[in-house]
């Protein structure tokens, strides 16, 4: 298969919902279609003041764009098709007045074959219209019915009928905006009579002794071969090579698919998550011959590792309970972010991406956890954490939801994600599957009677045995947080392993953060301002202060109504109630300055602490699982998706909270740190690498040595240095340790809430100012 070039040239035409002419703008492919009307001027931007709400004028309306392109010469045996990476979301295709494809699913890839539909000369015309998914919803919903079992968090349904990013229809870290349009690029491409089909290729590793560095792997293959020729005269010759590590198989044709097994990799270079290891990648080069003949190459990457979940959920005993990611047979603490859509609207993501992920390894995250409201990003995402050692848990898409049950949709979501799951599977960075985003938990929310989690056939049937058959050498979890039916039956949802820690988000170290049983928290956040200069930005400039809450801020919450008593109305009020939890009335909440310093130091200690409360009580080596033990958190989250007031540690415009700098500093993988244990505050040393650690450490407060000594951790350990003693007054202890020849720094405050604000500045401010 040869790719040609991309067609990047086109108009978008459209009847206005409220004045109901006809318009024909410029378009920009991939991109969305509310870009392209901004930037016509057609709408006001609608991450601007008050004119999100404009989107919800237009949901109804269909948009065609049109575009011209030259085809090229076509061989004997050979076709012409036109590749869409994404079309959000249902979407006809004609070229030249013939259809030629029709798409209901915006997270997959399509490919349609347009040879027949060519014009014999000169230029040919591509046309793609994209429908209005309320429409589309409502026919689903006329003819399938809405069953008692379905549910949704949000008022209205028609997310849940239709497979288009769910965050579109407005959700707590996003608006509601639904035009769609073409986010990925559309691509010409001329199959060949005999190739290589790529999204056959799948590399997995059968076995692997890492001591030994001896590895075993299959690879899968697949080929078009030309029916006029004869098959045995085709061979294929596989190579990969790492360095100075390096295997090869020539493997005669019979068929059009099979395997190539067994493959002997001796000094195999391994891939580890960062901290653990080194990236090792292969580069790997599959060629088809004919007759001796070189016809066709495929080139791609992929890394020697296995990657299990280890997990169990026993409530008749819960010290039982375990849930780590294992690596190479090395249990991981890991360390991490929630990744949201890097942009509302997918307009520019692949830009915006390239700015994101970075701030992942400046953090030290060496985990991300694609959310289940989004979408499943392109291999450029795949191939930075592959690059740099971070692992991936992608959640297939589905979110806070019940859906459809009939057969029609359950087919349309095995086709999905066999799509996804063939197009992704190679990466070594990607480690966990997950069915699906706190369904099992929606049981809760609303109860559907007698019917118990397991009745979900999507996550219990669908989409584990899609990852079964298409990617056996991966781990499946059915839902996050995954909840057995006994679980549910007993109302002991708590007792899984793994959860999301959300609950009262009352003061960060009270009993809900501080006992919570979870081994591994995938989910868990806290509010902080955003920068005063990126609110006068996406705020009117008489919104920005002066009326807390006022209809914009509620917007800007992510509410899809300007009114306090809608969804996520008085979101904001979190931040109040925070800042007052941690200061007291020491901060003068009416100061704009002061206000948004003590949310941005509020929400900065609050993860500090989340992060630290897991990381101290990780085991204290490889063999110790005593209790209480931890073995990974991932925090929410990274970066807004658009202008708000949110969770996130950096702004939409890239501006960083302080809780970036805190976070930083308490990822560390070697890291010193301040545990809470009742009364105790145990000085705690983790080492998430795979070296034993010896170094030397001091804590010091107000200009004086309160403790130092040295320390020695085992790989992949823990270990305790001591301890605070107690102190009459408010204490900001500095700790400062050496290692490899390395100095870092954390902080702990040695005070019962409330804390001074005045105070608290004071003392923080040189440390503050090093970040």
């Amino acid at each position: 298969m040869k790719s040609i070039s991309y067609i990047s040239k086109w108009k978008l035409s459209f009847t206005h919902p409220l004045t109901k002419k006809k318009h024909t703008i410029p378009a920009a492919a991939p991109g969305s279609i509310a870009a392209d009307l901004m930037r016509a001027k057609v709408i006001p931007d609608l991450y601007v003041g008050a004119n999100v709400l404009v989107a919800q004028q237009w949901e109804r309306t269909d948009f065609t764009y049109t575009a011209a392109f030259t085809a090229p010469e076509l061989k004997k045996g050979e076709r012409l098709e036109l590749n869409f990476g994404g079309v959000d979301t249902v979407a006809d295709v004609v070229v030249n007045g013939k259809q030629v494809g029709y798409f209901e699913n915006m997270f997959i890839p399509h490919t349609v074959d347009i040879t027949k539909a060519l014009a014999k000369k000169g230029k040919n015309t591509l046309m793609v219209t994209i429908h209005n998914v309320l429409d589309y919803s409502s026919a689903r919903v006329k003819r399938w019915g809405i069953d008692g079992f379905e549910f949704n968090h949000l008022p209205a349904y028609e997310n849940i009928f239709v497979r288009k990013a769910q965050h579109m229809f407005g959700w707590d870290i996003a608006p509601r905006i639904l035009f769609g349009g073409i986010q990925r690029p559309v691509t010409m491409q001329i199959r060949r009579a005999s190739g290589i089909i790529p999204e056959e290729f799948y590399f997995a590793v059968r076995s692997l002794n890492a001591e030994k560095q001896q590895a075993s792997v299959d690879i899968s293959y697949g080929l078009s071969l030309d029916p006029d020729t004869n098959w045995r005269e085709y061979e294929l010759r596989i190579e990969g090579r790492c360095g100075d590590s390096s295997f090869s198989r020539i493997t005669p044709i019979y068929f059009t698919h099979g395997k190539a097994q067994y493959i002997s990799i001796s000094n195999a270079k391994l891939w580890w998550p960062a901290g653990y290891g080194e990236q090792h990648l292969y580069d790997i080069s599959v060629k088809l011959l004919h007759k001796g003949r070189e016809i066709d190459e495929y080139k791609t990457r992929a890394g020697i590792r296995t990657a299990v979940l280890d997990f169990n959920a026993d409530l008749s005993n819960t010290a039982n309970n375990r849930f780590q990611i294992k690596v190479n047979g090395v249990g991981i603490f890991a360390r991490g972010s929630n990744w949201v859509p890097a942009d509302a609207l997918h307009d520019g993501d692949a830009e915006r991406i390239k700015k994101i992920l970075p701030m992942f390894t400046d953090t030290h995250c060496n985990i991300v956890r694609c959310w289940g409201g989004s979408v499943y990003e392109d291999h450029a995402f795949f191939e930075y954490c592959d690059e740099h050692g971070i692992m991936v848990w992608q959640d297939f898409m589905f979110g806070c939801a019940r859906y459809p049950q009939n057969d029609e949709f359950l087919a349309q979501v095995r086709d999905e994600a066999v799509t996804i799951i063939r197009k992704l599977r190679n990466h070594p960075s990607l480690v966990l599957w997950a069915g699906d985003n706190e369904i099992d938990s929606s049981y809760t929310w609303s109860n559907p009677g007698h019917t118990p989690p397991s009745a979900n056939k999507i996550s219990r049937v669908v989409l584990k045995e899609a990852v079964a058959y298409h990617d056996p050498f991966r781990s499946y979890l059915p839902s996050s947080p995954f909840v057995t039916d006994e679980m549910h039956f007993a109302k002991r949802h708590d007792d899984t392993p793994e959860q999301h820690l959300w609950g009262p988000r009352g003061y960060f170290k009270d009993d809900f953060y501080a006992k919570n049983t979870a081994i591994f928290a995938s989910e868990i956040g806290y509010h902080g301002m955003p920068a005063k200069k990126s609110m006068a930005r996406f705020l009117s400039k008489e919104k920005v202060w002066g009326s807390f809450n006022n209809n914009e801020w509620i917007l800007h919450a992510a509410s899809p109504q300007e009114r306090e008593d809608g969804p996520m109305g008085k979101r904001n009020y979190l931040m109040q109630s925070q800042v007052k939890h941690l200061f007291g009335n020491s901060v003068d909440q009416n100061d704009i300055d002061n206000f948004i310093l003590a949310s941005k130091i509020t929400q900065a200690e609050a993860k500090k602490y989340f992060i630290e409360h897991f990381r101290s009580r990780k085991p204290a080596s490889a063999n110790d699982l005593s209790k209480p033990h931890k073995t990974g958190i991932i925090w929410w989250n990274m970066i807004d998706c658009w202008p708000q007031f949110s969770d996130a540690i950096v702004d939409y415009y890239y501006e960083k909270k302080l809780a970036y700098e805190y976070i930083k500093r308490s990822q560390t993988p070697v890291c010193i740190m301040v545990a809470e244990n009742s009364d105790e505050r145990d000085i705690v040393a983790v080492n998430d690498t795979l070296a034993a650690v010896h170094g030397e450490w001091k804590i010091s407060a107000d200009n004086a040595l309160v403790k130092s000594g040295t320390f020695d951790i085992a790989p992949n350990g823990s270990v305790r240095l001591g301890t605070l003693e107690k102190s009459a007054a408010p204490l900001f202890n500095t700790l400062e340790w050496t290692a490899n020849g390395t100095t870092w720094r954390n902080h702990y405050v040695q005070s019962a809430a409330p804390w001074d604000f005045s105070w608290y500045v004071k003392q923080s401010a040189s440390f503050r100012g090093e970040l």
